[in-house]
């Protein structure tokens, strides 16, 4: 695999005049994030990456404060050279103890700015520079470069969002289907980073949601309400449909479900069956993994 930071360069060298906007739209890192784009049905232009840069709030998010933080970015992006061998080599290592099956070697981690923290897919996985999280705390980029590259493997594998066609965010059985097939690639996403995370001591507590899916996974009290919600949550979903904006906000935001229910569900296979359980999880189906292995999160349900 490698780690591909040419997207950033060209964007910082956009705001100095010295390359057309074309140079940033055209690189492969902005096709992950168009395919992701495209995926939630939001409209992405190169116009909307003009105006964003300009500093409109439109698709293309999370890069208003560019100007303000183009040294920080340039810092940043020197401390991802100088340990590039070692993070490459760490990412390889846990994506090889999840999916040692899989092809890694063609895996492009590409480092851009603007959009969301992180997206993977088919083409490669895409790392938002300025993201405050990378900001304020340097070595996510290492766990959530692995977290995209899981979804990469994940897509190549499952091909999920070929399957998922606009209608399924909108009819309730399709969003049943997107539901499961968000926990179910999220739950590998969020679990694959956390032998990095325990060497590291970055499974506590902190002020943002990525790390508080960590946090969550020690706390059996939280874990037992979280669940309780997933429960009830997808229980209902296939019988009516549900608002877009609202299964959004249960799917990404809010209280996370997909990433910290579906992580617990891996860590507690792991910790009654081994880590070939896990891999064996990996290719069934979605509805199938959320069904299948439903038994782990019988602990922290108080009727179970």
């Amino acid at each position: 695999m490698r780690i591909d930071a040419t997207a950033v360069e060209r964007s910082l060298s956009y705001l100095d005049g010295e390359v057309p906007l074309e140079r940033i739209w055209e690189h492969p890192a902005y096709d992950v994030v168009r395919e992701h784009a495209d995926l939630l049905d939001r409209d992405l232009s190169r116009e909307d990456v003009a105006r964003a840069l300009a500093g409109e709030d439109n698709a293309f998010s999370g890069v208003a404060d560019l100007p303000e933080n183009r040294d920080q970015i340039r810092c940043l992006l020197e401390r991802v050279r100088s340990n590039e061998d070692g993070w490459v080599d760490r990412i390889e290592a846990a994506i090889e103890r999840v999916t040692p099956d899989e092809d890694h070697a063609d895996l492009t981690v590409y480092l851009g700015v603007g959009y969301d923290y992180g997206v993977g897919g088919e083409r490669g996985a895409y790392l938002n520079l300025n993201a405050p999280l990378f900001l304020d705390a340097p070595r996510e980029v290492l766990y959530t470069a692995t977290h995209e590259c899981s979804h990469v493997l994940y897509e190549r594998v499952h091909h999920s969002r070929r399957a998922l066609g606009p209608d399924t965010f909108e009819e309730p059985a399709g969003q049943r289907t997107v539901f499961d097939t968000v926990v179910h690639t999220e739950a590998f996403a969020t679990y694959t980073p956390i032998p990095l995370r325990r060497a590291d001591g970055a499974m506590g507590e902190r002020d943002d949601p990525v790390a508080e899916d960590y946090a969550v996974l020690s706390d059996e009290e939280r874990l037992a309400d979280l669940v309780g919600t997933y429960d009830s949550l997808r229980e209902s979903l296939g019988e009516s449909a549900v608002p877009r904006d609202r299964l959004f906000t249960h799917l990404f935001g809010g209280r996370r479900l997909p990433y910290r229910v579906g992580t617990a569900i891996l860590t507690g296979l792991e910790a009654a069956r081994g880590i070939e359980a896990v891999r064996e999880a990996f290719y069934c189906g979605p509805s199938e993994f959320c069904t299948e292995y439903d038994w782990v999160l019988d602990e922290y349900r108080t009727d179970a």
